[in-house]
């Protein structure tokens, strides 16, 4: 929800894992221009084909079930990176 509001992309979830890309969108995105790491690249590769607009961008439902077992892989550099790199998606749309 966070993503959302602060990029205005109107995605139900910017950061599911499980995403499908075109060649041609991949290649306009700019793949060596991105910045992130951890969990904000999903989000700043969505917010970039996003801002292209012309390409499309849908989302189909899963189901994701809670863990019963390990940790998590969050840390406070990867939960940092994503709270910064979201408003630094929005100012600069890099």
């Amino acid at each position: 929800m966070y993503a959302r509001i602060v990029t205005g992309m109107p995605l139900s979830d910017a950061t599911g894992g499980f995403k499908v890309w075109r060649r041609d969108a991949l290649s306009a995105i700019g793949l060596d221009r991105l910045f992130s790491n951890g969990y904000l690249f999903q989000i700043e590769t969505t917010y970039r084909l996003f801002r292209l607009k012309e390409f499309s961008i849908g989302e189909t439902s899963i189901i994701f079930r809670d863990r019963d077992l390990g940790r998590s892989k969050d840390r406070i550099s990867i939960i940092l990176e994503a709270v910064w790199g979201v408003i630094r998606l929005r100012l600069t749309g890099r």
